[in-house]
């Protein structure tokens, strides 16, 4: 029986037996097509529909530049759908939920199951969802005003959480054990819903896979900027927001993907702005915000939502930035370019000036940077860009809350380190950021092998991802070395390697280094 009764009416499911048998429910709508006048806005609860919906097949993707195919992928705005993914529809006790959030630096990616198919995780005894929201231009314009205040692609992410919370029960799911999680800018949106009081709720716990808001290139700081110099590029040259509105709704969807954008001069030139379109800080008083404050600012003052966490990062997260060596050569040459953009905004010339030079003498021993030194600017960005202020996440959640957070760092590297590969950057150390998405997902757009290594890393670490969703802890027994959580004192970690090891102090010396650049030796608040 392959029948579901929603909120909206009664789903038709497909039964699935790819080595595992389960029931997937794809394409179902959580909001209404955001169309028309509904462009840029904050979605609509959805609708109801007459007799069974067939859900078989997924829905259509939100437009974009599929990057990992290198190719533009219409889709249709109409893409508000997420997929269900359960054993059973009528389990003997309610099962625990997983929410993906794909990541795609908030331009790219949908929740499609040829990328994250869902074989790996129905081998246990929980319920996986997986969701697409709005991207780019359609999900992240942002005028300041009251009609586009920004942010709709993380409010279409909080309607596909409740649309869960509501039912999911009638798939067998436990609407009080749901784990978020998701990869890069999915796990930034993730650690978002931690701190936005629209998500308060909807979830209870979390993992975030190389990425958090505090990490810098997950939130825009120019994006009225950006908005004004789209319109121009499209042909509306215009300083007036109801105007570029109007123009920007009369275009079909398709010519708002992919947007090349010239850099936004500023006193903060930063790699961060290379994001165009992305998470901002909301400023019309008349909204239901998503985020009020900046990211900082909630962490440090402690709203962040008191639940279990997993936080970790990849050993060579900066292959992501150093691929591209070439294009930023120029770039990484400026004074106070490798200084965080959070420091040069509240410091002044000579201190900005000050940190820059430390910072290139500890990663490029005071050397100027060329096009070879790829590994030298890997290891930089991969502190930078990433593992600091995971572990500077960490350290603030459990200061302020009571919850456990269990730190990570993934080391592991077969034939399905993908990515790497496809880069063209094997001969630099470290698995690059996202490597660790085959190990998780069944991969079937690429080909991307098994073998009995990498299968065994797979196991475990859906093991360890689906015992936190169920126990809210990933070493519940003895079957694999013991995930102690992190502290302030201890700082435990977990080395996910071909095996796994318990560890303290991940990158001391590195996460000490920019502990004093940050001033954060010490945390206050």
């Amino acid at each position: 029986m392959t029948l579901v009764q929603v909120e909206q009416g009664v789903l038709k499911g497909a039964v699935y037996d790819n080595g595992v048998k389960y029931i997937a429910f794809k394409g179902i709508p959580y909001a209404k097509p955001p169309l028309g006048i509904l462009r840029f806005k904050a979605p609509e609860p959805p609708e109801p529909w007459e007799g069974i919906r067939d859900s078989s097949e997924h829905g259509p993707v939100c437009p974009q530049y599929n990057e990992r195919m290198d190719r533009i992928d219409e889709g249709s705005e109409n893409c508000l759908f997420l997929n269900v993914y359960t054993k059973e529809i009528k389990p003997q006790n309610p099962l625990p939920v997983m929410i993906w959030i794909h990541g795609g630096g908030f331009y790219t990616g949908s929740g499609n199951s040829d990328y994250y198919g869902p074989e790996f995780f129905m081998a246990h005894d929980i319920i996986l969802v997986t969701f697409n929201y709005r991207l780019e231009v359609l999900g992240f314009l942002c005028l300041d005003t009251e009609e586009v205040p920004g942010n709709a692609g993380l409010k279409d992410q909080v309607a596909a959480l409740k649309w869960v919370k509501k039912n999911i029960a009638s798939f067998g799911g436990d609407p009080n054990n749901i784990t978020i999680f998701g990869c890069s800018a999915g796990a930034a949106s993730t650690s978002y819903h931690l701190v936005s009081k629209m998500s308060k709720g909807l979830y209870n716990k979390a993992i975030c896979q190389s990425g958090v808001c505090l990490n810098e290139w997950s939130y825009n700081l120019y994006a009225r900027e950006r908005a004004f110099q789209l319109g121009k590029t499209l042909g509306k040259d215009t300083d007036d927001p109801q105007k570029l509105l109007e123009f920007l709704r009369s275009l079909p969807a398709i010519s708002l993907v992919n947007i090349k954008l010239p850099p936004v001069i500023h006193e903060h030139m930063d790699l961060a702005d290379t994001i165009t379109f992305g998470p901002v800080i909301e400023k019309p008083d008349k909204v239901e915000k998503f985020l009020a404050q900046s990211p900082v600012e909630l962490v440090t003052k402690g709203h962040i939502a008191d639940v279990p966490l997993i936080l970790g990062y990849t050993s060579g997260e900066g292959i992501e930035i150093a691929r591209n060596l070439s294009k930023f050569i120029g770039f990484l040459s400026m004074v106070g370019s490798v200084v965080p953009r959070e420091i040069k905004i509240k410091s002044n010339l000579e201190a900005t000036q000050h940190a820059d030079s430390k910072i290139r003498k500890y990663y490029f021993n005071s050397k100027e940077v060329t096009k070879s030194m790829h590994q030298e600017v890997v290891n930089l960005e991969t502190d930078r860009l990433f593992a600091y202020n995971i572990i500077r996440y960490a350290r603030y959640h459990v200061h302020h809350n009571s919850k456990p957070v269990f730190l990570y760092k993934f080391i592991a590297e077969t034939e399905r380190n993908y990515t790497k590969s496809y880069y063209k950057m094997n001969d630099i150390k470290g698995v690059c950021h996202a490597d660790e998405l085959p190990y998780l997902f069944n991969v079937t757009c690429i080909d991307i092998p098994m073998t009995k290594e990498s299968k065994h890393i797979s196991e475990n670490l859906v093991q360890l991802w689906t015992n936190f969703a169920k126990t809210s802890n990933p070493t519940p027994t003895t079957d694999i070395e013991q995930w102690k959580p992190f502290s302030e004192v201890e700082r435990n970690g977990m080395v996910l390697d071909k095996t796994f090891k318990h560890t303290q102090h991940l990158d001391k010396d590195n996460i000490d280094f920019w502990e004093n650049i940050y001033g954060e030796t010490t945390i206050k608040g």
